[in-house]
């Protein structure tokens, strides 16, 4: 194990140390035990089915968001804009559903409903995906920036859809679309709860980047972050590396936003995307980019949320929003983790840009080329001598 790699494992450790010193820290203040408090936390995660089905809903979108956030994280490409990417795959997986109901007068199979609301939650995701990879690759936009930005647009553009040509004609509280036909909604994986079969999608992503973290690509997109002239010397091109990377991520977010509208809600609503987005950003971190560790970081995540609510009924004391602190100590935990990264986070002094990269060899790689072939050329001599000898 590197050195490196061994400091990230310290820091990882430090910020999950920290988080339960926090929690100890807020249960003490509100005059709580801190020993029932945090036995309540673990009760209100696995107390009844209906909490283990919990965790899972919380869980599963943080975790495809994150796993399919590897490859851009890996390449020094930090995209915040999976929250965009979920709310545009919502929409269009939703207008696509009842797209098909309005056409077959609602007597579309539910495969159709499953096959159309998965490809069109992938293509809108990726889609909006792609304006910030086409800024980053032509103008040399900020992917940080445009991404966090285009976030309110696709805010903007859902607030609009609910209000117009998605709105549900019944009088509601809050804008939302019609329900989705009963054959479009994904069937029930726990008895009695929320969790639904489109979170075993969750282990297709996990054997995915499992088997291509052990690709030569996954090593093209590793080298881009860190010596950009020898990925482009492997074929790993900045347009390219952009352009593939975002498309997977905006596609997983794309797809989770299917898994919000079809499997939680039946309907799309304002708060599709749930904070999901930045979340997923958080545990890909906290997970150090692997995929098991980001699975594990992802139910951890969720168990904080579904916790709390365990945690205040035993404690009568303690607000179900210690969740949201502890969340934000996390966070500050995973920007420590970030930055020790190389490439993920852009220098605050950068250093200047390589030259084209024109196929020539460079001085010190001629020194070293040409130590090569005297050392081949020695040993090759040394043969034939021995050869000679011993005839």
């Amino acid at each position: 194990m590197s050195r490196h790699r061994g400091r990230i494992l310290v820091v990882t450790a430090s910020v999950v140390a920290a988080v339960l010193v926090v929690a100890t820290f807020l249960i003490l203040l509100a005059g709580a035990d801190p020993v029932v408090g945090l036995r309540g936390l673990v009760e209100g995660v696995s107390s009844s089915p209906y909490r283990i089905g919990e965790l899972l809903v919380g869980a599963v979108p943080i975790a495809i968001v994150a796993l399919t956030l590897i490859p851009a994280l890996k390449a020094g490409i930090f995209s915040v804009g999976a929250e965009g990417q979920v709310t545009l795959g919502a929409i269009a997986a939703a207008a696509a559903i009842l797209g098909i109901r309005d056409l077959t007068n609602d007597t579309a199979p539910a495969v159709l409903y499953l096959v159309a609301g998965v490809l069109a939650g992938a293509a809108g995701g990726a889609l909006f995906a792609l304006l910030p990879a086409w800024l980053a690759a032509r103008w040399r936009v900020n992917v940080i920036l445009s991404t966090l930005l285009l976030n309110y647009v696709a805010t903007g553009f859902l607030g609009w859809t609910l209000r117009t040509w998605l709105s549900t004609p019944e009088n509601t509280a809050t804008p939302q679309s019609e329900k989705l036909p009963d054959a479009a909604a994904l069937p029930d994986l726990i008895v009695g709860t929320r969790a639904h079969v489109g979170i075993l999608l969750v282990l297709v992503a996990l054997g995915a980047f499992e088997w291509w973290r052990r690709t030569a690509g996954a090593t093209r997109v590793s080298v881009f972050a860190e010596r950009p002239a020898l990925a482009l010397r492997l074929g790993a091109t900045r347009g390219r590396t952009l352009y593939g990377t975002m498309l997977v991520s905006g596609a997983g977010a794309g797809v989770v936003g299917w898994m919000q509208v079809a499997g939680v809600n039946d309907r799309l609503m304002g708060s599709v995307s749930g904070g999901v987005g930045f979340s997923g950003l958080a545990v890909a971190l906290l997970g150090g980019l692997l995929p098991v560790g980001i699975v594990l970081a992802a139910l951890f995540f969720s168990a904080l949320t579904v916790g709390a609510v365990g945690m205040q009924s035993a404690t009568g004391t303690i607000p179900s929003s210690i969740a949201d602190v502890i969340k934000g100590v996390l966070l500050l935990g995973v920007a420590v983790i970030a930055a020790l990264r190389p490439g993920v986070v852009p220098s605050a002094h950068p250093a200047p840009a390589p030259a084209p990269d024109d196929g020539a060899f460079a001085p010190d790689e001629l020194a070293e080329a040409a130590d090569e072939s005297v050392t081949t050329v020695t040993a090759d001599a040394t043969v034939t001598e021995n050869e000679e000898a011993a005839r």
